[in-house]
């Protein structure tokens, strides 16, 4: 948690009012690390208890009501230039044991050459480490470079762009990190399969083809079902990362224009009972993080449109162009 570090922060900046917003796999040492920051430094602490997604879900609003001086932002590196409050990142890096881990994850790549390497935040420190023992076993890794707020290699929920620097020169994608979340969104934005190295779990999983044709599947039903619906509400996001509100004016013209009515819903977290009341609208279009669109959100039965999916229901851009082909729109991040 890099107590310490987060301390000296805080006094340099001569911060007497903080606030600490911290994502959920961390808040069961919420307490401890309050009465550790007090203790060091003097300056009262406050916890962010709203949803903290990464960095486009900044807890500015919060920062900015309580009047702190320093918000500390646990989990995520920064992405944006200028979020309006001073910031301190803290990505809480975690060393995988990648000796346990590579053999079962190389196994799975059996017959591939040349492989892209991808990670999160928490272990871009080892990235070197896994690259040179993939060397050493025979395989050539290739990193993307990423670019802007994109560090070498990392992936993000909605930003795939280091995997699409690298994607035609690889047969397959290794993912060096937990869970299904960013696999699945490296497959569909390269088409490429994808193996899961879990340092949680010190398992490996693949996913393949068949995998991302079943995703295909009710995407494309999700935009067929659009292409016959008259009423559509645009969904634009407060969250500074995610806050696209110029983009969502643009659609909701845009759908008045090809003879839909459309309304603009502006709100922090989009879940499914707030949407629940708006029950008018036959489809929604999610300018906040496109992810949303498309994992789903439980409870809500009705189609959730990313941008791109928009423009193929309106029979402006082609399915084959979008799918499997830089999904999420990252090639100008």
């Amino acid at each position: 948690m890099e107590v310490g570090r987060v301390a000296s922060e805080i006094k340099a900046r001569g911060a007497s009012r903080v606030l600490v917003q911290l994502p959920d796999g961390l808040r069961p040492y919420a307490l401890s690390l309050v009465q550790s920051l007090e203790e060091a430094t003097g300056a009262q602490v406050f916890l962010s208890g709203d949803s903290c997604y990464g960095s486009c879900d900044l807890a500015v609003n919060q920062a900015e009501g309580l009047g702190v001086d320093l918000l500390v932002h646990y989990g995520h590196t920064p992405i944006l230039p200028d979020p309006g409050v001073p910031v301190l990142y803290v990505p809480v890096g975690f060393d995988a044991d990648l000796e346990a881990l590579l053999p079962q994850a190389l196994d799975l790549l059996e017959g591939v050459n040349a492989v892209g390497l991808a990670t999160t935040a928490q272990h871009l420190h080892q990235l070197e480490e896994l690259e040179r023992a993939m060397v050493e076993r025979g395989f050539k890794p290739r990193v993307g470079q990423g670019g802007g707020w994109v560090q070498r290699g990392q992936v993000l929920g909605c930003n795939y762009l280091t995997c699409l620097q690298v994607v035609e020169e690889v047969e397959a994608f290794l993912y060096l990190g937990g869970g299904g979340f960013h696999p699945m969104g490296i497959v569909m934005a390269t088409g490429k399969p994808t193996v899961t190295a879990n340092p949680y779990t010190l398992e490996a999983s693949y996913l393949d083809q068949g995998a991302l044709r079943a995703l295909a599947r009710r995407r494309f039903a999700a935009i067929h079902a659009a292409g016959g619906a008259q009423r559509f509400g645009v969904v634009a996001s407060s969250k500074p990362g995610q806050r696209r509100l110029g983009e969502a004016q643009r659609l909701v013209r845009l759908l008045r224009d090809h003879g839909r009515e459309s309304a603009l819903i502006y709100l922090d977290e989009l879940r499914a009972e707030h949407l629940a009341n708006f029950s008018e609208f036959q489809v929604f279009v999610v300018t906040a993080c496109p992810r949303v669109a498309v994992d789903g959100l439980p409870g809500e039965s009705r189609p959730l449109l990313t941008v791109g999916e928009l423009m193929v229901a309106l029979g402006l851009r082609r399915w084959e162009e979008l799918w499997a082909s830089d999904y999420f729109g990252n090639r100008e991040v």
